[in-house]
């Protein structure tokens, strides 16, 4: 049976002639002991030098019911306690009892940990939540007792009404980006504070439960033809930023839509081989397999390789930054060549020749651009077959070759 009561220790007697108020926790025939800031002289000691009952009653009644309301709420679990175990249970309870999980503080540690993590893109969500959550409850402090699902149906209906700098609302997937990266924090915190084998719940709501995000919009199709994949072949660059934004797409687009966050982490060396192995360091952590794939490096890329490899770390701290420069590099080109083109459309584009031009089916296109197969547990225990990778790209390249080659063969 456990016991909690406020004592003193005879022996702990200060030199002013007073004893430190304790609070001992007592447990399978073991004590442990919480101390106070409170201290008394021997007028507040009986005979038997106990604590005097009123003095108990007038100074510690409240906490030590406290304290036992903890204890009766653990059930039989308290049987597997040791007095430690209690004693930092009853601390900790009474602790977060009296200041409540706070969500803001929580989300910056969230996002200084995704900074730490390099995890560049979910910490932009996570600072947009942070942002957005407190101008939509204009105060400095939430705590997670004010957030249910009433607040998440009202801040989703907030960013609804937002609008940008050119006056257009936000896109709806970007918000539903935004609640997903909410919801999913929110699942992290109830993890990390909550403890049902102690019933022990300072984050004790779901208010997710019964959400559904809005149905999502059509993606527009970042797909270039065969004709303007020439023409940004043939294209001659011209300011720096157009020529990295030039160079970068094309080793995306002929290492199967590598993205730029690969390219900063794998791309360190200019002494290249005829293949490079990497992990996709967006899923990798994600996925059983470790989102590895093998790429071949061919030879009318390798001057890129070895352009770049171990220069545009040095160039740029960031993938942030790098990113930065090909959204400016990109924005010229597309005005002087005359249609819209991003880095991502190196890999929209290199899926849909593999597709419809190539006709390779859909699963040599899904193997090549690594996408996640569903049989994750099979594929533990094969080796992968990267002639599938290997046989796709090369297809992809051959026909953008064979294109420009006809293209520049017929009479202007």
């Amino acid at each position: 049976m456990a016991t909690v009561r406020a004592v003193v220790l005879k022996h702990h007697k200060k030199k002013d002639g007073t004893w430190n108020v304790k609070l001992a926790i007592n447990l399978h025939s073991s004590t442990t002991y919480i101390e106070t800031h409170a201290f008394v002289d021997k007028t507040y000691l009986d005979r038997a030098g106990k604590l005097k009952q009123s003095y108990i009653e007038r100074y510690f009644a409240s906490r030590l019911s406290q304290y036992r309301d903890l204890i009766t709420g653990l059930g039989t679990r308290v049987n597997y306690m040791t007095s430690s175990d209690l004693k930092d249970y009853l601390v900790r309870s009474s602790r977060e009892t009296h200041s409540a999980i706070e969500i803001f503080s929580e989300l910056q540690k969230e996002y200084d940990y995704c900074l730490e993590k390099g995890q560049s893109t979910k910490s932009k969500f996570v600072k947009s939540v942070l942002t957005h959550l407190k101008s939509f409850t204009n105060r400095e402090s939430l705590t997670a007792i004010h957030i249910n699902s009433t607040f998440v149906k009202d801040f989703e209906s907030y960013l609804m009404k937002l609008k940008l700098s050119n006056g257009k609302p936000l896109a709806v997937n970007t918000i539903n980006g935004y609640m997903s990266q909410f919801k999913a924090f929110y699942k992290k915190l109830r993890d990390e504070k909550n403890d049902a084998s102690i019933n022990h719940f300072p984050v004790p709501v779901n208010p997710f439960e019964n959400y559904k995000k809005m149905n999502a919009e059509v993606t527009l199709k970042r797909n270039l033809s065969l004709p303007n994949i020439a023409a940004i072949m043939k294209y001659n660059p011209e300011t720096q930023y157009e020529v990295l934004a030039k160079d970068m797409f094309i080793i995306s687009f002929m290492m199967c839509g590598m993205n730029t966050k690969d390219m900063h982490t794998y791309l360190n060396n200019p002494i290249v081989g005829n293949s490079l192995e990497y992990r996709r360091v967006k899923v990798m952590r994600q996925r059983k397999d470790g989102a590895v794939i093998n790429v071949l490096i061919p030879d009318q890329l390798k001057p890129l390789i070895e352009k770049y490899g171990g220069q545009i770390q040095k160039r740029h701290n960031t993938v942030h930054s790098l990113n930065t420069i090909l959204y400016y590099g990109w924005k010229s080109i597309s005005e002087k060549i005359g249609f819209k083109c991003t880095m991502y459309y190196a890999r929209h584009t290199f899926a849909n020749i593999a597709r419809q031009v190539c006709k390779f089916s859909k699963e040599e296109v899904s193997i090549a651009l690594n996408h996640k197969t569903g049989a994750d547990i099979t594929d533990v225990y094969i080796d992968p077959d990267w002639s599938v990778v290997h046989k796709v790209q090369l297809g992809v390249i051959k026909a953008v070759e064979d294109y420009i080659k006809t293209s520049d063969q017929e009479p202007s």
